[in-house]
């Protein structure tokens, strides 16, 4: 189909990050090695923090304390490889599972996100209100704006998403961003 002018335009590049937690059992060193190898060298990384302290979401499947960190990716993709990326995700989350069955259960949890100039989204498999579905069961939102030279908060962002460790890097990431 032909149009009259051309407004569609390739998907802008994109920093991405994941923020990874786990329980005390290390598999965060071993995903950061297949993460590598997927998307290449990996850049800035926050400092580790408890999660538990945050939100106890995730300590009933996982165990407490979680412990949680977020790294970049070096180089830029494009935002609407948040899908294949989300579903990447799940497929390692499942390699690092424990148990069979119903009692299956994840030992690490890596949400992939991106920023750009403006703000950052962050992918989930969990619809909700807010979130808008990208196709293939992953579901996306807008978790914090970057407006007057500083990330705003959203009604639904999580807690640990305004906390000084995330704060910091996405700032570190951001300067370093182009678009």
């Amino acid at each position: 189909m032909t149009y009259p002018f051309d407004r569609l335009i390739p998907s802008p590049p994109a920093r991405y990050f994941f923020a990874i937690a786990w329980t005390g059992k290390g598999a965060h060193v071993d995903v950061e090695r297949l993460l590598v190898n997927e998307f290449g060298p990996l850049g800035k990384r926050s400092s580790t923090y408890c999660f538990s302290e945050f939100s106890p979401y995730y300590d009933a499947e996982m165990g407490s304390p979680i412990w949680k960190y977020l790294v970049s990716v070096e180089r830029s993709l494009p935002a609407d490889q948040i899908v294949d990326i989300k579903h990447f995700t799940e497929r390692l989350e499942g390699r690092f599972a424990t148990g069979e069955g119903d009692d299956r259960k994840r030992s690490v949890n890596i949400d992939p996100g991106y920023l750009n100039g403006w703000q950052v989204v962050l992918s989930t498999v969990k619809n909700h209100a807010h979130r808008i579905s990208m196709g293939r069961g992953v579901f996306c939102e807008v978790t914090l704006l970057y407006r007057d030279g500083s990330f705003r908060k959203m009604p639904w962002t999580f807690a640990d998403y305004v906390s000084p460790p995330v704060t910091d890097f996405l700032s570190a990431v951001r300067a370093e961003y182009r678009g």
